[in-house]
């Protein structure tokens, strides 16, 4: 084989060289990381959450260049995908107890409190239904009431402690509530672009009736201005506590849960009825 000459083995170093700055800009640390922070984040959330959701993403995105990717369900079916190994960044569940859970298996680096929702109940007008005679209505035999599914869906758990309440008011209650009660959501998630549940449970008269989350009640009234919205009164109510935490190792997930916790993320969540 014939000798390299000066020039080939200048040219190749200057090759070998311009390969190894490559290699390091796309595979060093910084820019590992930096891959790393450009992907969306991926995010489990209640589907009591799906609207504000939708406007803590746009503006975290705009804040930090990074998107969001959600998904929604019944919080106690999504904490099983994730203790059965579903990968994501961030958990917001509408019940704290689900998030404590994780962080004490180490599935989130840490539960915290970042809302808090109330028990409304939505109805039809002919109800005539107000706070003062809210109990006498809904434990008419004639009057259908439609709930969330408890386990599978926290607003079901809270639902079925607000009989408890009304029980220890007026014994007797629970048993005729938990008889009655129609559980027409919380069992899975509607899928993307279909109606919420609460609001074709009336349009296809299936419910006189349903008790649900303020927050959902709002949206539900959005779709259906002639609906009556009463919040159960305070001595029955049932306040949720909304549970967030980061994977372990996402950096972008703890960066979206430090933005909901924030003063923008709080302005938010209060613009959609969020405590």
């Amino acid at each position: 084989m014939g000798a390299f000459s000066g020039n080939s083995l200048r040219r190749a170093g200057a090759v070998a060289v311009a390969v190894a700055g490559l290699a390091w800009a796309l595979f060093s640390p910084a820019a590992l990381a930096q891959s790393t922070m450009d992907k969306d984040v991926t995010v489990l959330a209640a589907g009591s959450l799906r609207e504000v959701m939708k406007d803590l993403g746009d503006a975290f995105r705009k804040q930090s260049g990074i998107g969001l990717s959600a998904n929604f369900g019944p919080s106690g079916g999504l904490r099983k995908d994730i203790e059965g190994g579903r990968q994501i960044d961030v958990f917001a569940s509408a019940d704290l107890a689900h998030t404590d859970a994780l962080a004490a298996r180490k599935l989130l680096v840490q539960s915290q409190t970042f809302a808090y929702n109330d028990l409304c109940v939505v109805a039809m007008p002919a109800l005539g239904l107000n706070e003062a005679n809210l109990l006498d209505v809904l434990l008419r035999p004639t009057v259908r009431l439609a709930t969330s599914t408890p386990v599978s869906d926290p607003m079901g758990d809270y639902t079925w402690q607000f009989f408890r309440n009304a029980d220890k008011l007026r014994p007797g209650t629970f048993a005729v509530f938990d008889a009655k009660a129609l559980k027409l959501s919380g069992a899975s998630a509607p899928l993307p672009g279909q109606k919420l549940p609460y609001v074709t449970a009336f349009e296809d008269g299936k419910t006189d009736a349903y008790i649900m989350y303020c927050t959902n009640a709002a949206s539900t009234l959005k779709a259906l201005p002639q609906l009556d919205v009463v919040r159960i009164p305070e001595a029955l109510n049932v306040r949720s506590s909304y549970g967030i935490g980061a994977a372990p190792g996402s950096r972008q997930g703890e960066q979206f849960v430090r933005f909901v916790l924030g003063e923008e993320g709080r302005r938010i969540l209060r613009a959609h009825g969020f405590n």
